[in-house]
């Protein structure tokens, strides 16, 4: 009782410091998925607990005794040439209770060219970003378990580099009787140690988010509810167009009840996902993000950008994931995910990746 009051009074702490909530924040990358599962089931989830060490960034809690010795690596290219990507080990350790992660998250935009003032082109530079990480997870009997992880970010864009660290905390409860999990993650509290311009700070992507699952005995599927932004009530695009009215003989300043798009801003904070598993060795994603939908549909053109899919396969000691999410335009987004349970090439006593281990 004592580490849950100190972990919400943290977040509380955490909330009322970070009350400018206007402008923008730097490290942007730390909030990009960081697994092609994650990807499939809208970009986020912390609900989920099982043998998936690339779990770890998006809930620390998550992490048990099933990832010990799996190693993970992951790339995605957005649109435009950006490569991401993770790169995540899970291990025990012999008299120390618990799992530990470690990895190293990285982010590269590319070469841009370099031009003065009046447009000529001077050079080139690049720009990328880093997050070196560790992790660790402690199971409170069958029930609860509590996690953290702990990050130092590097970012050089082109002549500009900039050094932080930040914390992941989180709680999650799994009722395996009523087949639930659910789980409360307060991501990214930190600052910039070394900001860009001497003297001029700027917040980390903080993020509070819960998340909930629930199954039914003997079906396949699972279904998830996540719900991020959490600190925050508006996170909509403040849009001018959408108070213009056609009406030549209207005045804008006369409408006296605007819209107050109450619906969309409560399910911009809702990611709605079902997991499907085929006899424990086919996953097959699917999720809606509203935020993203709202976010990066174009007026002129349909699309459902909103929408993620994702497929993973789990042979013997292997894991591979695939997640793709329509972007604007006409782009796809595709996520890769390769995992293996490096213990499984040795003689081993338990099979790798087995739902039937200890959490």
């Amino acid at each position: 009782m004592k580490q849950i009051l100190f972990f919400t009074l943290l977040l509380f702490f955490h909330k009322f410091s970070f009350a400018q909530i206007g402008g923008e924040s730097t490290y942007k990358f730390l909030s990009l998925s960081s697994d092609a599962r994650l990807t499939a089931l809208g970009g986020t989830n912390v609900s989920i607990l099982d043998h998936d060490i690339n779990l770890q960034l998006a809930n620390p809690a998550s992490l048990n005794r099933k990832m010990n010795t799996q190693a993970a690596f992951g790339t995605v290219v957005y649109p435009g040439g950006v490569n991401f990507g993770n790169i995540a080990y899970g291990k025990r350790f012999n008299k120390v209770p618990g799992t530990f992660g470690f990895g190293l998250q990285y982010i590269a935009y590319g070469k841009f060219k370099e031009t003065d003032v009046e447009g000529n082109q001077t050079g080139n530079f690049s720009a990328g970003e880093m997050n070196i990480y560790a992790g660790y997870g402690y199971q409170f009997g069958k029930l609860f378990s509590v996690g953290a992880n702990a990050k130092f970010i590097y970012s050089q864009l082109g002549q500009y580099s900039s050094v932080g660290m930040a914390a992941d905390l989180a709680v999650m409860i799994n009722d395996t009787a009523h087949n639930v999990t659910a789980s409360i993650v307060a991501k990214n509290i930190g600052t910039q140690f070394k900001p860009y311009n001497k003297g001029a700070r700027e917040p980390l992507p903080f993020d509070l988010q819960a998340g909930l699952s629930f199954g039914f005995k003997n079906l396949p599927f699972r279904f998830h509810l996540t719900f991020h932004d959490l600190y925050r009530w508006d996170i909509r695009y403040d849009n001018p167009a959408d108070n213009v009215t056609d009406n030549l003989f209207t005045d804008s300043s006369e409408i006296k009840n605007p819209k107050k798009y109450i619906a969309d801003k409560l399910f911009r904070h809702v990611i709605v996902g079902v997991e499907f598993n085929i006899k424990k060795i086919v996953r097959i994603d699917i999720a809606y993000n509203h935020l993203r939908q709202q976010e990066l549909k174009l007026a002129t053109k349909r699309g459902v950008p909103g929408l993620s899919f994702g497929l993973g396969v789990r042979i013997r000691q292997f894991d591979f994931s695939y997640g793709f999410q329509p972007m604007a335009q006409g782009q796809l987004m595709n996520h890769f995910t390769f995992t293996i349970y490096t213990a499984g090439f040795v003689k081993k006593k338990t099979a790798p990746f087995s739902d039937n281990q200890k959490m």
